[in-house]
């Protein structure tokens, strides 16, 4: 399943326990919007079971011109 995680509609093939299926866009929606902020978003394995996300974000200052 990690290969194709952060596509847009998988699912996986995993039952939900309140029998309520995702569309599959929230971690597409994520990856996309991190790495339009030049961004990176990475899935690693939690033992014995899970994973953990981890996405980093470049620093920058913001400049507002009021």
């Amino acid at each position: 399943m990690k290969s194709h995680i952060f596509e847009m509609f998988y699912t996986g093939k995993t039952t939900v326990a309140d029998s309520h299926r995702s569309l599959g866009l929230g971690l597409a929606l994520c990856h996309s919007i991190i790495e339009a902020h030049n961004g990176t978003l990475i899935l690693t394995d939690h033992a014995p079971h899970g994973c953990n996300f981890i996405f980093t974000l470049p620093l920058s200052e913001v400049t507002l011109n009021e």
